[in-house]
């Protein structure tokens, strides 16, 4: 088969609707950001780069589901080594400044923690995929734990917390999806549970006694269940330390969540200001360019983390519902090519980019509206940003791949 051929059969069997819900909430924030910008005389910016993305990210779509299933898979610990390598290079290189995202190419910056995404996921579905693991034993786990923890780490070291929770997100998802016994599934969230049990001495005591029982009923090694309750009453107890271990702003962020009015023109000021921004568009908005919170700035950088707000007060309860209904129809449609995928590792891949989508999503809608910390997690395709969005057309495009019954050279 000549690349001409190949090329137009692909092309043949590309799931459209993936490109056309890409494209449709891609819409939705290039109207939010052009509204941002409506009334001021300068050059619109944000506007023009995000059409620029946009148009790329979606060649990049394309390019990603053109590359063969099995290249995918061959490279797939390759391109894993050389993204842990790009982030403990951006490290090195931002050694000293505050923050350490970013790779500058000229005027373009590229953000390598983005990118990981993909490929801890790809990583992660050949490893599950291979052998047919049954994840019969915790020593199965660990693997993986490893695989997840380590770009974890460099990218907290950023710091970069919003990142971090994406990579453990895309862990549960893809061993929950992998098969994983249900009493070691409540094992690995069981330390998180902990740390927040622990803030509340009763709660904690009474969390140690469930997972006691569990442990139990479970009939697990006798080392191996003391090994774990001793790691959660570890975790438990350092919790104050690692609290202290979170930045200033991130701390605040957190306890915002739970009291904005406490310090509502510090911590609490972005939470306060998106409520009343949200909440102040009704049924069907105040129109177009005219969204007072919007055009005031009450809202800083509304154009990333809280462009919803943008959509919220100027098209109101209507626009915000067509956006989420657009955003089911796409998770829907990966989970139903996931459950029905033939192959493990096209089926893993599958759910993996669901879920970081969903986490994405939950997350930011989630943090507007105060049920969630100001993470600094965008909106997937909405949001203004171009790592990002070019991550989520690489998803999208891994997802039309994996979807597709053709398999190119075996």
């Amino acid at each position: 088969m000549t690349f001409g051929q190949y090329i137009r059969k692909r092309m043949h069997e590309f799931d459209w609707f993936y490109l056309l819900f890409a494209l449709l909430l891609a819409t939705a924030g290039l109207i939010a950001i052009y509204s941002i910008e409506f009334q001021q005389e300068a050059e619109r910016t944000y506007f023009g780069r995000q059409v620029v993305w946009v148009v790329f990210g979606s060649i990049l779509m394309v390019a990603t589901y053109l590359i063969p299933r099995k290249l995918v898979h061959n490279l797939a610990y390759i391109a894993y080594g050389l993204g842990v390598l790009s982030l403990g290079a951006l490290l090195v290189l931002g050694r000293g400044a505050s923050v350490s995202r970013w790779i500058n190419f000229g005027s373009l910056g590229v953000q390598p923690s983005e990118f990981m995404k993909v490929l801890l996921l790809v990583s992660l579905a050949r490893y599950f995929a291979d052998h047919k693991r049954q994840l019969t034993s915790v020593k199965e786990l660990m693997t993986p734990a490893a695989m997840t923890l380590l770009p974890m780490l460099l990218v907290l070291m950023q710091p970069d917390l919003g990142t971090a929770l994406v990579y453990i997100a895309t862990l549960i998802v893809v061993i929950f999806w992998a098969g994983i016994r249900p009493l070691y599934f409540f094992l690995l969230l069981a330390p998180m549970i902990s740390m927040l049990a622990s803030f509340q001495t009763l709660s904690f005591f009474i969390w140690m006694a469930i997972l006691l029982v569990m442990l139990w009923l479970g009939r697990m090694p006798l080392w191996t269940s003391i090994i774990n309750f001793t790691i959660n009453i570890m975790l438990g107890g350092v919790t104050n330390l690692l609290w202290g271990l979170l930045k200033p702003y991130q701390q605040q962020r957190i306890l915002s969540m739970f009291n904005a009015e406490a310090d509502p023109l510090g911590a609490g000021y972005q939470l306060s200001q998106s409520l009343t921004a949200f909440g102040s568009g009704g049924p069907f908005g105040k129109g177009f360019g005219q969204g007072t919170q919007t055009h005031l700035k009450f809202l800083p950088e509304q154009h990333t983390d809280f462009i919803m707000t943008v959509i919220g007060e100027e098209f109101g309860f209507l626009g915000v519902t067509l956006v989420i209904a657009v955003f089911y129809l796409l998770f829907a449609r990966l989970v139903n090519q996931a459950y029905s995928s033939k192959y493990r590792f096209d089926s893993v891949v599958l759910i993996g980019v669901t879920g970081i989508l969903v986490f994405h999503s939950f997350v930011n809608l989630g943090m507007i509206v105060g049920i969630m910390p100001v993470t600094g997690i965008p909106l997937p395709f909405i949001s203004y940003g171009g790592s990002f969005m070019f991550t989520s057309m690489i998803l999208l495009g891994l997802a039309a791949n994996m979807s597709t019954s053709y398999r190119a050279a075996g």
